[in-house]
């Protein structure tokens, strides 16, 4: 991963979006204010919120929502101080006026989505979400339903239209880093930002969100535990930590991302997605499981959590770590964390 220049890419968080759907869209207001002060502490700046469908969706045709989009976007905005919360948007299924309800509600950003056959269906609702003052998104979804070259035709059509961003989407989960890379130049390389949001049906979707980034793209999109529709999307706490090393920064709490799942959304997942806690910090650490005997004998001893006792002694020696110096560091965890 190289990051290009000038440029500081943004992760965005859609799980109170994306993620309702395995839950059948039952957040409530209080689950959105902890997660929404977990992912802001945690270093996220902007957080999707609402029906998985967007706004106006909820009902008896897609799912009745357990909360209005209102109180989603009210409940959000007052869980953050500076972070941007943003809501989807389908035309056909939310109207106008669900936009203006949003906006009056505080919301910061809309993403208009559209099968890319239908693009231009967008247009009126992404000027309407502009004069309301909103930061306006373009989610082109089935990107790959289009050849390159056919891509290409739509996207110098949104060329001018004040856009934040428009996203290629990889709705089926069906592309490669090749392909998500082609599309992303092809979006930058016309001078319009860039975003891209996908899903794991072929266990992919963090390389092609890391293949994004390297395209060029200004936003990438993840939800925690990679919790969403069918086989979920990108992992913010993965991606969280593959941003900074990107971008060469600490940017990203992940631990605090760990313990907002644990307390607030471990419990409302109906089934497991993604990776573990565990399993993140062993591929964050370079931790060879092999070692876990060694660890599991001095945590006897010691009352410290073990994934940052992984972090700290991996450290120290990543190869072949000896019980004396997990022993010396779970000690010295002990004490500071006491």
């Amino acid at each position: 991963m190289n990051k290009p220049e000038l440029l500081n890419p943004i992760l965005l968080d859609c799980t109170l979006r994306d993620g309702g759907y395995p839950i059948h869209f039952q957040f409530t207001s209080r689950d959105v204010h902890k997660l929404c002060h977990g992912l802001e502490r945690a270093g996220l700046t902007h957080i999707e919120v609402g029906h998985g469908l967007g706004l106006g969706a909820s009902g008896i045709e897609h799912g009745v929502a357990f909360e209005t989009d209102e109180v989603y976007v009210s409940s959000a905005k007052s869980a953050v101080n500076t972070a941007k919360i943003g809501a989807f948007f389908i035309p056909g299924i939310g109207s106008f006026d669900d936009i203006t309800k949003a906006a009056s509600a505080g919301l910061d950003f809309i993403r208009i989505g559209t099968n890319i056959t239908d693009h231009q269906d967008a247009l009126p609702f992404v000027d309407f979400a502009l004069t309301q003052g909103l930061e306006v998104h373009l989610n082109l979804m089935k990107s790959y339903a289009f050849s390159e070259d056919e891509f290409a035709a739509v996207v110098v059509q949104w060329q001018g239209c004040h856009l934040r961003s428009l996203y290629v989407v990889d709705s089926a989960g069906c592309m490669v880093p090749k392909e998500v890379s082609a599309y992303i130049r092809c979006i930058v390389g016309m001078g319009i930002k860039a975003g891209f949001h996908g899903h794991n049906n072929l266990d992919l979707v963090n390389a092609n969100s890391l293949a994004a980034l390297d395209a060029g793209a200004d936003f990438v999109d993840a939800t925690l535990r990679g919790m969403g529709r069918s086989s979920g999307n990108a992992q913010t706490e993965v991606m969280a930590h593959l941003f900074n090393r990107y971008l060469g920064e600490n940017t990203y709490q992940v631990f605090e991302l760990f313990d907002t799942i644990e307390h607030y959304l471990e419990p409302l997942m109906i089934r497991p997605q993604g990776q573990s806690r565990l399993e993140v910090i062993t591929g964050i650490s370079r931790f060879h499981t092999s070692f876990m005997p060694r660890f599991k004998r001095i945590l006897s001893h010691y009352d410290v959590d073990l994934g940052r006792l992984i972090m700290a002694v991996s450290k120290i020696n990543c190869i072949d770590p000896p019980e004396a110096l997990i022993d010396r560091v779970a000690k010295d965890l002990a004490r500071t964390d006491g």
